[in-house]
Formats: structure tokens, C-alpha cells, sequence
């Protein structure tokens, strides 16, 4: 099978290798689709010192199961499925265990199956704990942005808020649902979510963009003892600027990263159940699509963010 190697900064390779030996517990998966992560970029953009190279990386898989271990129950040749993996995804095959997959409609699409995103964004939803009634914002409407405001729609909130510098990604979050849209570069951001909330501020807000500018946002537009979800990647430093006005806002500081493995789990049945459903439309996020051969293409343009895109992925045929 061909598979994708990171060998350095800009460096992706496309290598010959063995198909994965399935083990009881595992289905071997014919790789349809794999979205590029934007965790993934900074690996590629530059050596990462602690990281060891080559790496074979890629986690956002969906495909069909071609071969299924001996003590697998659940899953059977033919059927289509979105995985959670911590890596190994940019490849024809992949090998699975059974309870990380999750079996996908007939109507999904192979490259609309981004799980993992999907399931992080859940998990942030309930460890956010949005009430009926609830005014949330969202600082930084990219791909992640877009999701989590899809699916905070369905808490009960009674105005939903977008942030970003990007005209067209506001333009799409109001397609999405937002109430109100607004960038901070071009508006009084405060003065519209004052006279939005009656000089108090926003029960919840998510900082997805994983900057300083997003952190810094996120904070000054909550009210006081509002909760303050810290949803995006932040590789790099990130600072709290002011301790004390956070200390005396008494913020509830809700940490979105999740590392157990359950709660992981948890969240990618719940999301693909989701997807499956429709209610969640991934359809306007994937704006670019490439051929394992063209990784190196996909990540260009997930790290440069021209205008209109939202998400690479990788499409096998």
C-alpha cells in the first residue's frame, strides 16, 4: 500500500508499505479519506525539536472495512465507517480496533466524515454545559468555529455570536446559523455585544482560533463569572495577560482538550451519530481536496488559508 511519510519540514514522501497485520480486535480499513489537521501544521512547517522524524501521522480517516479480526463482533466486509486514530492516516489501508469505529450512513459522503474534529467539538459542547436561554459567542469561525457553532445551536442558546477577521467565513457562519456575526478588525465588537446583552457581556465564550488575539478576545467580550471555554490548539506560548481581571471577573475557566481516551469515545459515537443524522452539514466546510500524491499542496494551503478555504482533505481513490 502507499502511504504518506513525514520526513522533515515540507518533507512529506509517499512510500511503499506492508498491509497492516490485523490483530483480533481490529478491522483493516481501505482509507477514503483523511482531512488535514491544522495540529498537524506546525510538524510540517518546521523540524519540531523533541519530535522524531520520519513520522507517519494522519488521523481524520473514514473508509470501507476490507478484512475484520477474529474477535470482531460489530463490523463486517462492506461497511462504511468514520475511525478515531492517533495517527498512521495519510494510507490506502489502516488498521482499526472495533471500538474505535463508528459505522457511517449510506448518505454520508467518504470525505464529509471528519470524526475526530466532530467528536472534539462534542465533548467542548457538554463540558461547556450551554444553558436554555444562554448568549454564546465564538472567537475564530474557522472549520472548528463552524462545527461547534452548529451543534451549539442545538443546546437552547438564544443567540449565538461569531467573531473573525475573515469576511467570508462570517458570511458562511450566518448560512450556518450565527445571529450575529462580526469582525473585530472592522467594528466596535464590545460596543455591539454591550448593546446585545445589556452592558454585561456573554454567558459562554469559546476561543477556537488558538492564537493570543482569539485568547484576548474570548475574555473581554464575557461577563462577569461567564464561562470561558479555551477550546483551540495552542502549540506555542499563549499568556493570560491579566491574571487579576480574570481572578476578578471570577471566570469559570473550562479547559476543551481532552486526553481520555472514553471521553474521546464518548464523543465520536455522539458526533457521528450527529452526522449521521444531518444535523450537522459538513458539506460547505471541505473547500479543498486533494490526492495523496498532492499532500504536500494540501498542507500549503491549510497553513496559508487563502480566501474561502476552511478545510483540505485527503481523497483516496
Amino acid at each position: 500500500m502507499r502511504a504518506a511519510i513525514l520526513h522533515g519540514a515540507h518533507d512529506f514522501r509517499i512510500e511503499e508499505l506492508p498491509t497492516p497485520v490485523l490483530k483480533e480486535d481490529e478491522c483493516l480499513l481501505k482509507v477514503k479519506s483523511c482531512g488535514v489537521c491544522h495540529s498537524e501544521i506546525h510538524q510540517w512547517n518546521e523540524n519540531i525539536s523533541g519530535l522524531e522524524y520520519p513520522r507517519f501521522i494522519g488521523h481524520e480517516t473514514a473508509g470501507e472495512i476490507i478484512a475484520v479480526g477474529s474477535g470482531v463482533t460489530k463490523f463486517k466486509i462492506g461497511d462504511r465507517a468514520a475511525s478515531w486514530v492517533d495517527g498512521k492516516g495519510y494510507a490506502e489501508e489502516l488498521a482499526v480496533k472495533e471500538s474505535r469505529l463508528f459505522k457511517m450512513s449510506e448518505e454520508l459522503p467518504y470525505d464529509l466524515a471528519i470524526l475526530e474534529p466532530v467528536a472534539c467539538t462534542t465533548n467542548g459542547v457538554m463540558k461547556a454545559n450551554i444553558q436554555l436561554g444562554d448568549t454564546v459567542a465564538l472567537a475564530g469561525t474557522g472549520f472548528m468555529g463552524l462545527i461547534l457553532l452548529q451543534q451549539i445551536k442545538l443546546t437552547g442558546a438564544s443567540k449565538v455570536i461569531a467573531l473573525d477577521i475573515r469576511d467570508e467565513m462570517l458570511e458562511l457562519a450566518k448560512e450556518l446559523g450565527a445571529d450575529v456575526v462580526i469582525n473585530p478588525q472592522k467594528e466596535d465588537y464590545k460596543k455591539i455585544i454591550n448593546d446585545l446583552t445589556d452592558g454585561k457581556g456573554v454567558d459562554v465564550s469559546f476561543e477556537i482560533g488558538g492564537v493570543q488575539s482569539t485568547l484576548d478576545l474570548a475574555a473581554d467580550i464575557l461577563r462577569m463569572e461567564g464561562k470561558l471555554v479555551i477550546f483551540g490548539y495552542h502549540p506555542g506560548e499563549r499568556k493570560i495577560k491579566d491574571l487579576g481581571y480574570w481572578n476578578w471577573m471570577a471566570f469559570d475557566i473550562i479547559n476543551a482538550h481532552f486526553r481520555n481516551l472514553d471521553t474521546i469515545l464518548l464523543g465520536s459515537r455522539i458526533g457521528m451519530k450527529l452526522m449521521n443524522e444531518k444535523k450537522i452539514n459538513m458539506k460547505p466546510l471541505i473547500t479543498h481536496k486533494y490526492k495523496l500524491t498532492e499532500i504536500e499542496d494540501a498542507f500549503k494551503v491549510a497553513k496559508d488559508k487563502p480566501k474561502g478555504f476552511v478545510k483540505s482533505v485527503i481523497v483516496f481513490e
